[in-house]
């Protein structure tokens, strides 16, 4: 089963909706096949701004149709620049307000999307109960490989960026946090081969919409886990992450040092030091299990079908039609 950038749409969900006015000049946009980086450049362009002055609440896939706000710093009504942006051909704007603050990552309560899927052999009831598990159970959060850059590429610079690497200081943001990512992806496979989903005395666990705290009690915090109210995390390391105890601990420190060891013995570079990473990175806590919510699906023909879902910021839609789809699923 696999989608086409025709057949893969995102439309982001705010946090907030712009209220007016204010000095920043905030972009309903729609773009297709360009990166978001593409995006901030041409409004820095379009605008004449610095990319400080430029804001987004988060990254849209490239192969795909994707809409999301955009917030620019100025006191323009920017008629000129949205000529500009619309001439691009690949961007539309489609709605233009004001607001009173620059639009940051994490602004945002997650995204839609939509997705045209072929070649599906399974019956309508097979689909629902699939969709239907994931709706209830959920699925283990991955970042998704489009994270990584071509073939890990991108984990690579930014083991390289910890070892004395150069890069602009926008691509060593995106090298460090594909790095992160991978870190997170390999401590979750790690710990689901070895607990599943139990809840150990240690995690880090999140509430639902709310802060992280340290599971003293693994059986309450178990059967919470099962309702929904809290989740396990695994770190995003950096220097201001907050750290669990006992077995979580020990295998978020420990999969970090297997990384850098096996980079190590594989590289004439030199094993990278942790404290770079702490010194580049603030590191967070990301849930390691998420629910998708509003899944619904139409049979279009009878091997094809039209999926949409709602996912939490910063969860991959890939990952979710992995699960679904299993190893058939190709984009």
């Amino acid at each position: 089963m696999g989608a086409a950038r025709q057949d893969f749409r995102v439309t982001e969900i705010p946090a907030y909706m712009p209220c007016g006015s204010g000095e920043h000049l905030y972009l309903w946009i729609e773009k297709e096949g360009r990166s978001s980086q593409d995006v901030t450049k041409a409004v820095e362009k379009a605008f004449n701004v610095k990319e400080i002055h430029v804001g987004c609440a988060g990254k849209k896939d490239v192969n795909a149709i994707t809409r999301q706000w955009i917030s620019v710093q100025t006191p323009e009504d920017g008629k000129e620049a949205i000529e500009a942006l619309n001439d691009y051909g690949w961007m539309r704007v489609l709605d233009v307000s004001r607001h009173t603050n620059k639009l940051r990552m994490g602004h945002l309560r997650g995204n839609r999307f939509a997705v045209n899927l072929y070649d599906v052999t399974a019956s309508d009831q097979e689909i629902a109960q699939a969709c239907d598990a994931l709706s209830r159970d959920g699925f283990l959060n991955y970042f998704g490989k489009q994270r990584f850059g071509f073939d890990g590429s991108n984990v690579a610079q930014g083991i390289r960026i910890l070892s004395g690497g150069r890069a602009s200081h926008q691509m060593k943001k995106l090298y460090v946090s594909a790095l992160q990512s991978a870190i997170f992806n390999l401590t979750i496979a790690r710990r689901y081969r070895a607990h599943g989903l139990d809840v150990l005395e240690g995690d880090v666990l999140q509430k639902h919409n709310a802060g992280c705290f340290v599971c003293t009690d693994p059986e309450t915090d178990q059967a919470r886990a099962l309702n929904g109210e809290v989740t396990v995390t695994h770190a995003l390391p950096g220097k201001k992450v907050m750290h669990g105890s006992g077995y979580t601990e020990t295998l978020e420190s420990s999969v970090i040092h297997d990384l850098f060891t096996y980079w190590a013995a594989r590289s004439s570079e030199g094993e990278p030091e942790f404290s770079s990473l702490s010194r580049l990175a603030d590191g967070t806590r990301r849930p390691m299990w998420i629910r998708a919510e509003n899944i619904q699906f139409v049979r279009k023909s009878v091997n094809d079908i039209s999926i949409e879902f709602v996912l939490p910021a910063g969860c991959y839609a890939t990952v979710f039609l992995r699960h679904l789809c299993g190893a058939s699923f190709t984009r």
